[in-house]
C-alpha cells in the first residue's frame, strides 16, 4: 500500500517549512503543540489545522474534488512590563504573514492561501504571553476517492 499524505497534512507541512526557511520567523516554529510554549521561548509560531470543507464535487460519481481548509497560525510573544502585549507580538505577526503571503501556493503544495482573520488572546498562559492567531483559508484539489 502506497502511503498518501492528506491535503491538510501537506498544507501544514508546507506552511511550517516556509516559516522555518532561510531565517526562521521565530526560534520555535512547530505544528500542533499540545502544551504551552516553553518558558525559555520568548517568541514562537505554531501551525494547526482547524477544519476542511468540500467546495466542489465531481458530477459523476460525486466524489469531492476541491476542498477549503482553515489553518491557524499562532504567533506567541512573551512581553515584559515595559512592552504592551499587543506591541510585543506585532513584529512576529507581521513577519509570519509576510512570509506566508510571499508564495500563496506554498511552492505548489496548495492552490492558494488566503488570509481570513487575526484573533488575539492576551495572557494566553498566565506568563504575559500574547497569542495572535492568523487564520488562513487554504484551497486544495483532490483526486477521486482520496483525501490526498
Amino acid at each position: 500500500v502506497r502511503h498518501m499524505t492528506s491535503i491538510v497534512n501537506t498544507a501544514v507541512t508546507a506552511m511550517v517549512a516556509s516559516l522555518q526557511s532561510g531565517t526562521p520567523v521565530a526560534p520555535l516554529v512547530a505544528r500542533v503543540r499540545l502544551r504551552p510554549v516553553a518558558q525559555a521561548s520568548a517568541l514562537a509560531v505554531v501551525v494547526r489545522p482547524l477544519n476542511s470543507q468540500v467546495t466542489e464535487a465531481a458530477l459523476a460519481p460525486g466524489y469531492p474534488v476541491s476542498w477549503t481548509s482553515a489553518i491557524a497560525v499562532e504567533c506567541y510573544a512573551r512581553s515584559g512590563t515595559t512592552t504592551a502585549p499587543d506591541v510585543a507580538v506585532d513584529a512576529l505577526l507581521e513577519a509570519t504573514y509576510a512570509r506566508l503571503m510571499a508564495d500563496p501556493s506554498l511552492g505548489g503544495a496548495v492552490l492558494a492561501l488566503q488570509p481570513q482573520e487575526v484573533a488575539y488572546d492576551f495572557d494566553a498562559d498566565g506568563d504575559q504571553t500574547t497569542c495572535a492567531t492568523l487564520v488562513f483559508s487554504v484551497r486544495h484539489k483532490t483526486a477521486g476517492t482520496t483525501f490526498s
